[in-house]
Order: C-alpha cells, then structure tokens, then sequence
C-alpha cells in the first residue's frame, strides 16, 4: 500500500508526505457508524458509544491531524463538542509550572490531560499527533468519577497507539511549512513620536523639546544617527513568521501472540527573532509499546517514552520571560532615545584606558541614556543566549489475567507508572558595551554595561516532576437474554512531587463503577468514588462521591422500528458528586507562625521603646489560623441530552445541557470575619463560596458520499453563564452585591461622556483621582450620589466571558485528495483595552500605534502628565469581544 497526500495551507506552505508499507494492513479504526463507535473511558472502561449515558466519545489520532501545528492541543480546535482550545499567543517558550500558551477548557474550566491512565503536565508530555491513538473528553459527571478528582474539572484523556494484531505497517511522515504572525503590537516612530511628544507638553503647558528640523531628520528613520537617531525596534527585532518542520518514523504490527509499536518523531520550530543567537525549539519523542500473550489467560504491555526539549533563545535579561522583557522595553523606549550603535572600541585610542577596559578591541559600543538603560538591539545580540533542557521519562507496565476458570467475565488488570520530568536551564552571561549618550552632549561616559565577557556556561535555573501511579482493576462482563452487566472495582494510588513544594501531592481512591444493559434500550451507569487527599486533616481526608445516569435508546422500541429514517435516538441523563482539591497548598488546615525582627529596645524614639542600648529581638507571629474541619470542595452536578442519527446516518445530532454547583470552595476569610475578632492580616481558610456554571451544547454533523466525492459538514455551538451563588465579601450599596451576578461580570465606572466645558465640570461630582479636572476628560456617574467619584461608584458594567462559542468544520475529498476547512468564533462578551498598550502615552516613554490613531477618540486627550481619571476601568475602555475566523484551511 502506497498513499501520497499533498494538501495547501491558505497562508502556510507546506509538504507533506505520508508512506505506508506491508501487507494485511488494518484499515482505519474509524467506526461506520456512530452507534459502533467506543467511548474510551478510564482505566479501560470502554463501552459502546450506543451504551453510554453521557456524551463522552472518542476521536482517533487520524482525524484530529489535519493542522499544522507541533502542538496537538491546537489540533482540536472545533473539533469536540464543548472544548475550548485558547491559544494565549505564539510563544514556544518551555514553562514547566502551567501550561504554556495553550489552555484546554470544559465548561468554564481549564482542564487536565490524563496519557494512559496516568495524569500528565503539558509540559512533561509533549505528544506528536502520530503517537495518539485516541483522544477523549471526559466532562460529564460518571465519566470523570471514573477517573477521580484530578478529572473533576474534565480532562482530555488519551490513549496512545499499541501493536495492531496480524499487520505489519511501516509509516514515515515529512512536513514542513511556515507559521504567519497575524496580530502583533505596534510603536510610532522617531517623527510621530518627537510629534506627540510635543502636543503632550503643550497641553500641560510645558515647553516642547522638538523643533521642525529635529523632526524632519527624526523621519530619516537612521537608527545610528549621532545627533537624530530613530530606531523601528519592532522591525529591526521582529519578523513574522517562523518555520516548523515535523518528521516521524512508525512500525506497527504483530501477531495473536506479539504485538509491538516503535516510534520516533521530530518537531522543530523557528522563532520571530531576526538578530541574536539562535532562538528555537527541538523535540524529540521515542515511543515503544510491546503486548505479549504470555499464556492463554495472562497478557502483558510494556510501554516506554522518552522525551528531549531543547529550546534556544537569545538571554535578553535576567529573567525567564524573553518576549515579555522585549515588549516591555519596545513600549517604553522611544525610538530617538538614542543611536542604536556609537561605534566601535579601540584600545590604541583609549588613553590610559580610564574606564578599566581590557580587551576591548572591535567590540562593538552601543547607545543607552541614563533614562533608558537597555538597548534592546544590544540585549538582543550581545548579552548571550540560554538554553532550556527538558528530559522526560515514562514508564508503564500492565498485567492482565483472565480469571474465568474461576468466575466467568472475572478479570484482573494491574498498572504501575513511574514519570519523571527533568529540565535544566543553562546560559552564557557576557554584558554588552554601552556609553550613555546626551541629546545635547552626545557620547557622556560609560553605562552600567561594561562590556564584560563570560568563560562559559552559568546554571539559570532548573524544575523538577516526579510521580508514581499505580491501580489494580477487578471487572466482572455478563450478558444473557438481553441483559448485560459489565462492574469493576479500582483501587488508585499516586504520589507527585515538584521542585519548591516541600510536600508530596498524594491521592489515595476506591473506585466502584456499575453498568447495566436491557435489549440495548434501557441504560444504566453507576460509580462510587471513595476518594482520598493528602491535602486535609486526617478525619476529613476521605469521602465518598456518588454518581449515576440513566439512558433510553427510543430508537430501539417497536413504535419507532418502522422509521428508517431514524437510525439512533437517545435521551440520557447523570447526576452525582465529585470531589476538588487544588494542590501545591496542602497545609492550610493548620496554624502558621512566622518570625521577624521587629521588635527594638533602646534609648527612646519613634520605632523603640526604652533602655540606653539598642537591642532587636525577634517576634513570632500568628500568620494563619488553624481550621481542622477544612474538607473536601464537593461539586454536584446534573447533565442530560440527546443522542440522535438520522437519515441513514448522515445527519448527527448531540444537545446537551449541564449544570455544575461548586459547593465550599476553599475560601480565605478576609471579609466577612469582624475586626473585632483580631484576626485583621491573618489568613483563615474555610469551606465557604459557592458557584453554580450551567449552560447548554450543540453539535451537528452532516455527511454523504456521491461516486468518488464525499463530504462532512458540522459544526458546534456552547452558551454557558456561571454565577456566584455565596461569596465572602461585606458591601455597602446593592449595587457592589456579588451573589447573583456573573462570575466573569467586569466592574467599572459607568461611563458618560468626556467634559466639554468648564460649566460642566464645576456642576459634576467631584472625582478623587487627579487635584485638576479638564475639558476632554472622561466623566463617569456619581452611583451613591455622595457628590464624588470614588471606588463606591463601581458596578458591573459588562462580562469578559465569552457566552457563545462556537465552531464549522467542512471536510471534502475527491479520489485521494482533500480540503479540511475549520473556523471558530466567540460572542457576547466584552475585551478591556486595559493593558500597556492602551494604557500608555504619557511622560517621555514609548507611543503606541493605537495611541497615535485614536487621540481624542476611542483615547482620551494626550498630556504629558497621566490623568489618572481618564485610565480607570470604565466603559469607555469595552469593546465587543466578538468574533469569527477561518482557523485553518489544509
């Protein structure tokens, strides 16, 4: 069997190239129908998709591979009903503490990601495409029970490829394309911005610095220019794209009695960086999976990975976060505040070098001013690079016995996991050489930067991840005259450890899980999750969760046999408990001194008290209250929809509802304790807020296929609100009220207008922000009529949560070639212009292009000294959040 795909990316090149080898090959997983297809559920609970009574089921790694992208996660945009894929920005950078630029999110929540039964980081476990071989999401209440509280907020659950019995594959995949930056900030440059600069100073009546012939040698754009230098950092930094490669190489097949699995993939991908050391990032995954049936009862898997990040990347500053620093500093260094280069050092030329240099000659001497003391031209090529290091390391055995010479449909399964996760963080430290320069002076004297040179390698940091998992698994299988009864009893343990967390995340759970079957019409699931935590006093470290569901397959009953058009339809329903905890703070039942030095004998002043000596003596502090009935946050919830294929399964139908109540969310008192009781700076921990998410999904798809031309159209649609229903929180006017209202509600000033005459000031309510008031500020409503504007007169003035979601996908194929098209979009929300982009343009720091382009506008009047009032959260800075874009075309 040979296949050659060659698809286009509208905006991407690439190639791609896929070759499959051998004979008896398996064809695709890929079930005919929706009603044979498998819900692959946790530790192995797999069931047919027509049985189940949630709306979990699965995808394979063959239909979620159609972007390109070496991140998986962004592979399923609009693809599963009810996820959300957020890409945060472009940025490969390795964060081993969250989750990188990319969230998955379930119904209000961000998610995990659980890889064989085995709950994973991000970070840790970055999968190719090729690797998967399911892919799952587990947000309804029984499936995530299943699994216990690390699924309780969802959880994508995969499963990766094993050995495929009696064939013999061999897959080699080749892609390589370029990524487009679509959105990206953008500065003035040196003549707009010595432009502003001025109409800034004039309107708060100060002297400008910038006649019409500097700004007329600023438009000359030299960035070297000794007297009017004006540098594009953006553009002398930045590009817009990057390249990405991804190979892999894959042997699958085997026999009745060994099966085996062996892969190797390579992802690669450039960065935005034009100057500097190489910056990119490297991956390299080893897969190998071997299932052997040792006798006719006993089986066993040995899965092993093996993975190396290697990231690379000019050093920039001393901290972790390089595009953050550089955008810092593009948002706050204008571009004439000094020439980029000043020229080149000479030893012969410096008399008695009078500066402590050495060795100095050829090096290159860049600008800085005692303002600005970064030259990001400089930081980018000269102050070395740093290298990322990320190693990880998974093992994982399964025993399987058939124990049915002793009870028919008895088996046992046995799974232990040891992951490790290791990443090393090395650079070279030189500075760069760099003279202050004057605009009046010219060239001063030497800066902070000095020009010094690093020997070798410096350690920057490190992060460590380790974890042990274990579960033993007894299932029972019984079917007879229609009746089908499959349970299963789980006992789960884990341990995970991290770098700065003195204390070991443990989780300890019985797992009980029930289904019964009647003439596959009548549905029932079950499962009791006795779970455990490390995280609480001993007396409330276990408790047990219950949840259940119920489905009815109508398509089943005689009334509805004769209606061929209708192939499945099903209602279905599950309500039960689940238990949360958040790790990393697993202490906060108990009491919590500190000691500092602050209490001082001596000879009397303000901060001592008496004596003729001065002595400190430490002082041990009360910091937080112990509080031992500190248990479980307990969420209940309730989900039910509809399951539907029509029209000789060509049209798919899924309508769900769901309704989730966070109940004793661990809330840190600080409000509506009395000061009277002296606990003012104290930290007290009780089970006390409560939240109510509920919301409702659509999915629709809709294929066929006309001679050699086939075709799927869907798409999906969420519309989810989340309120609090209890809060800590002590206000004064009903407006200020939070229970009731939207989780995600933004509170600000309302908006009015701006002041357009000096009447109109001095008849408004005073506002407490600046001592003057002037025509063109923006004027907001006095709430609590107290004839000022103050932070009582804030209220809920719009919601930063998307309400709607929603996603297209069109797949059509003609003989061997093919269009995959996806979009996705948001609605009714509101986006705060309320970063340092917005926010800016004041002082003698850097413009914003939005700045420039809406003065007097969608921005408030310019001055040279911020107007506090004018920059404050109000309506003036919402704008609607709504939105839709082709996401990718292949």
């Amino acid at each position: 069997m040979k296949n050659i795909l060659v698809p286009a990316l509208l905006g991407i090149g690439i190639l791609f190239a896929d070759y499959a080898v051998g004979s008896e090959a398996t064809p695709s997983q890929t079930p005919k129908t929706e009603q044979d297809s498998l819900a692959f559920l946790p530790f192995w609970n797999d069931t047919k998709r027509l049985y189940n009574t949630g709306s979990a089921h699965s995808l394979t790694g063959d239909q979620i591979n159609k972007y390109p992208t070496l991140d998986y996660r962004n592979m399923l945009t609009g693809l599963i009903t009810g996820l959300e894929v957020k890409e945060t920005d472009g940025n490969p950078e390795i964060i081993p503490t969250g989750s990188g630029s990319i969230n998955l999110r379930s119904r209000g929540r961000e998610i995990e990601i659980i890889i064989d039964d085995v709950p994973v980081s991000s970070t840790q476990i970055q999968l190719d495409p090729e690797e998967i071989e399911s892919v799952t999401l587990l947000n309804d209440v029984v499936s995530k029970a299943m699994f216990g509280p690390h699924a309780t907020s969802g959880a994508l659950y995969i499963r990766t490829k094993r050995g495929r019995p009696n064939s013999r594959t061999i897959s080699v995949n080749f892609e390589k394309g370029v990524s487009i930056v679509d959105r990206f900030p953008e500065w003035v440059n040196g003549a707009e911005y010595a432009t502003l600069n001025n109409q800034a100073r004039s309107a708060s009546q100060m002297l400008t610095l910038y006649d019409q012939t500097s700004i007329e040698r600023f438009a000359l754009n030299n960035p070297n220019d000794m007297e009017y230098p004006s540098a594009d950092y953006r553009n002398m930094i930045f590009k817009d794209t990057k390249p990405f490669t991804r190979a892999s190489f894959m042997i699958n097949g085997g026999g009745n009695a060994v099966r085996y699995n062996a892969y190797v993939g390579y992802a690669g991908e450039g960065d935005i960086y034009k100057i500097g050391p190489t910056a990119d990032f490297n991956r390299l995954n080893v897969r190998t999976s071997i299932d052997a049936q040792i006798t006719k009862d006993l089986e066993a898997n040995v899965t092993f990975f093996g993975g190396i990040t290697f990231r690379r990347s000019p050093r920039y500053s001393n901290s972790t976060t390089i595009i953050t620093d550089v955008l810092s500093n593009l948002r706050t260094i204008p571009s004439i505040a000094f020439p980029v280069v000043l020229g080149t050092y000479s030893d012969n030329e410096a008399e008695d070098n009078p500066n402590g240099l050495e060795n100095m000659e050829g090096k290159t001497i860049y600008g800085v001013s005692n303002q600005y003391n970064t030259n990001p031209i400089a930081a980018m090529t000269d102050y070395g690079f740093r290298t990322e290091r990320g190693r990880t390391g998974m093992i994982n055995a399964t025993v399987k016995y058939d124990l049915s010479s002793l009870i028919k449909g008895l088996k046992s399964q046995t799974f232990i996991n040891l992951n490790t996760y290791l990443m090393n963080r090395y650079g070279k430290t030189p500075d760069y050489l760099a003279y202050l320069w004057d605009r009046t002076e010219g060239i001063t004297s030497i800066s902070s930067h000095k020009g010094t040179r690093a020997s070798g390698k410096t350690a920057l940091g490190n992060f460590t991840r380790q974890s042990l998992n274990f579960y033993e698994k007894l299932s029972y299988d019984f079917e007879s005259h229609g009746h089908k009864v499959n349970a299963s009893a789980i006992y789960y343990i884990s341990n995970t450890t991290r770098k700065n967390n003195n204390n070991y995340e443990k989780q300890q759970n019985g797992i009980f899980t029930a289904f019964y079957s009647y003439a596959n019409k009548y549905l029932f699931q079950g499962v009791l999750n006795y779970a455990g935590s490390s995280m609480f006093n001993r007396a409330n470290r276990y408790k047990l969760f219950p949840s259940m569901g119920l489905g009815w397959v109508i398509s089943q009953e005689n009334f509805l046999r004769e209606a061929k058009w209708i192939s499945l339809l099903k209602l279905r329903a599950q309500y039960g408990t689940i238990g949360y905890e958040s790790y990393g703070n697993d202490d906060m039942h108990e009491g919590r001194y500190v000691k500092s030095n602050g209490i001082t004998f001596g000879p009397y002043t303000a901060s001592q008290w008496f004596g003729t000596n001065t002595r400190i003596s430490s002082q041990t502090t009360l910091s937080r209250l112990a509080n031992p009935d500190l248990t479980w946050e307990t969420r209940r919830e309730f989900n039910a929809g509809i399951d539907a294929l029509l029209f000789d399964n060509k049209l798919a139908v899924e309508i769900n509802y769901y309704r989730s109540k966070r109940i004793g969310i661990i809330t840190n008192m600080t409000e509506t304790i009395p000061r009277i009781y002296g606990l003012g700076g104290m930290d007290l921990y009780k089970n006390y807020n409560s939240t109510l998410y509920y919301g409702y999904e659509l999915g629709l798809r809709y294929r066929d296929q006309i001679g050699d031309f086939s075709y799927s159209i869907g798409g999906s649609a969420t519309y989810d609100r989340c309120k609090y229903v209890k809060v800590d929180q002590v206000y004064t006017y009903d407006y200020q009220k939070q229970e009731g209202t939207d989780v995600n509600s933004y509170r600000g000033y309302v908006y009015l207008g701006k002041y357009t005459s000096e009447e109109q000031i001095a008849d408004a309510p005073r506002q407490t922000f600046d001592n003057v008031v002037c025509v063109g500020d923006l004027m907001y409503a006095d709430l609590n009529n107290d004839g000022q504007i103050d932070a009582n007169d804030k209220k809920i003035i719009g919601n930063t949560n998307p309400k709607l979601r929603y996603s297209i996908n069109i797949y059509l194929r003609y003989k061997w070639l093919d269009l995959t098209v996806v979009g996705t979009g948001r609605a009714f929300y509101d986006i705060p212009m309320t970063n340092e982009y917005f926010f800016n343009g004041w002082g003698d720091n850097n413009y914003s292009a939005f700045v420039r382009d809406n003065i007097g506008g969608d921005y408030p009047r310019l001055s040279y000294t911020k107007v506090v009032n004018n920059f404050q959260d109000s309506r003036f800075w919402l704008r609607k959040g709504g939105y839709f874009k082709i996401q990718n075309v292949e």
